[in-house]
This record gives C-alpha cells, sequence and structure tokens, in this order.
C-alpha cells in the first residue's frame, strides 16, 4: 500500500484530516504519520511546473528522514534536463514518475533511462475509459486528451524496464468505487511490470481485490487516508482480513 501526498509550493494542496497534526497542510508531518502506520513508500505528486520547484530538494531530504522509499512526480510527470532530475534523486527521491513526456518527448525518456537506469522511474499512465471502449491517455494532469491508446504507452514503459508502472484511471479518481481492475490486469500483461492500481480506492476490500484479481503489484491510496476516514494502519489491517481470512 502506498499512500500519496499532492503537494503544491512546497505544502500539501488540501489540509488533512488525520488527528492530531500541528498542521494539516505540512507534507513531512502527514508522511511521518504514514511511516508510524506502517507505509514503507510514499508517492510525492508535486503539481508545481519545473521552475518553480526549488523548494523540493530540501523537502525531500526531511521527508527521506522518515525512512520511506520516495516515488516523486514533478508536473504531471515531465522530465525535465538530466541535472534537474539528478538534483532530485540525491536529495532523496528513489525514483521519479513519467507520464506526460512518454508520450509528448518518448526520446528523453529512453536518454534518462540509458544515463541512470530503470530503476530511477516509475511509468505512469493515466487515462479514461474502458475496457469496451479502450483507455486513452490523459497528459498534464488531465488537462489534455489525447488519441495515445494507454496500453501502447504501458508497452512502451515494459521495454525501457522501468521499476513500476502507475496504472490510473481518472474517472474513477476520488470515487471511492474502486479501481479499474480490467486496466490493472490489462497493463500489468502488456508491460511485465509490477503494476501499481491508482484511482478510486475506498476500502480494505477494495485494495484486496485488486492484489488478488487485479494483477496489481501495489494500491495507492490518496483521499481515504489524507482525509482522516481511514488511516494506512487500519486499511492494513482490513487488507490482512482479507486476503488471509479472518485469522490472519
Amino acid at each position: 500500500m502506498i499512500p500519496c501526498i499532492d503537494v503544491r509550493d512546497g505544502v500539501a494542496t488540501d489540509p488533512s484530516g488525520i488527528p492530531g497534526l500541528a498542521d494539516p497542510l505540512d507534507v513531512v508531518g502527514i508522511a511521518v504519520g504514514y511511516a508510524h502506520d506502517g507505509a514503507d513508500q510514499l508517492f510525492l505528486d508535486v503539481v508545481d511546473p519545473w521552475t518553480a520547484v526549488g523548494y523540493l530538494p530540501d523537502l525531500l531530504r526531511e521527508v527521506h528522514k522518515t525512512g520511506l522509499e520516495l516515488l516523486v512526480s514533478v508536473q504531471h510527470g515531465v522530465l525535465p534536463s538530466p541535472a534537474e532530475y539528478k538534483e532530485l534523486l540525491s536529495a532523496g527521491a528513489d525514483a521519479l514518475s513519467v507520464s506526460t513526456s512518454m508520450v509528448e518527448e518518448p526520446d528523453r525518456v529512453a536518454d534518462a533511462v540509458r544515463l541512470l537506469g530503470g530503476r530511477r522511474f516509475v511509468g505512469v499512465v493515466n487515462c479514461s475509459g474502458d475496457r469496451q471502449r479502450g483507455w486513452r491517455v490523459l497528459v498534464h494532469g488531465g488537462a489534455t486528451r489525447t488519441t495515445t491508446d494507454a496500453l501502447t504507452v504501458a508497452r512502451r514503459f515494459g521495454e525501457l524496464r522501468l521499476r513500476g508502472l502507475l496504472a490510473n484511471n481518472v474517472d474513477r479518481e476520488g470515487t471511492g468505487i474502486g479501481y479499474d481492475l480490467d486496466l490493472t490486469r490489462a497493463t500489468a500483461r502488456v508491460s511485465q511490470l509490477p503494476v501499481i492500481a491508482s484511482g478510486g480506492a475506498g476500502s480494505a476490500e477494495q485494495l484486496a481485490d485488486a492484489l488478488r484479481n487485479g494483477d496489481a503489484a501495489h494500491v495507492l491510496v490518496n483521499k481515504v487516508v489524507h482525509s482522516g476516514r481511514e488511516t494506512i494502519a487500519s486499511l492494513g489491517e482490513g487488507l490482512r482480513r482479507h486476503l488471509h481470512g479472518e485469522e490472519g
């Protein structure tokens, strides 16, 4: 289970409802709580453009102290110059996400992987649609819809042998209705990468369903824990029950 924190201007984009936080916008405080509850990875979705993330290396150094493995997205998966992304990796990011650039500048992505290796990058497929109609990729945080097939992009990520692939159906974001398991299964099949299910998490049962029936290796959670409605600990306990039985 990988919690996600959306970040703008160095703070969470929305106040967290987690009890006991000194500052509900404090990224480090939220991350400390997630680590304390048993998370071992964290996805930081930084929506600022690369020209406005001068604060990010210092923030990453602080979050890195929690012991969490950090997956970091900047500007909706745009990959900048090597000097810029190397700075974030040196500051504590374990991997950077690639999304928009894979559609618009695939050669830049291939060059980055050749330079640093696939383990330093996570592919992200943000898309809309369903199994019957097909899934079409969205870039720039959903602001731009494309005609690009999501499974084609997933296959390209697999060919680059990245550390993993996050499959997100934006139609389900924030709904709590569960992940698009058709999407997670299809992307896992064509990419042969460990898939992170994303978009729609609302209960431990849905998380277990993605891991058990959706061919997902990990599940991303955002609003369900950021709001305080569930905790990483409560979801983890429920997840164990659903995967291993009541006695587990």
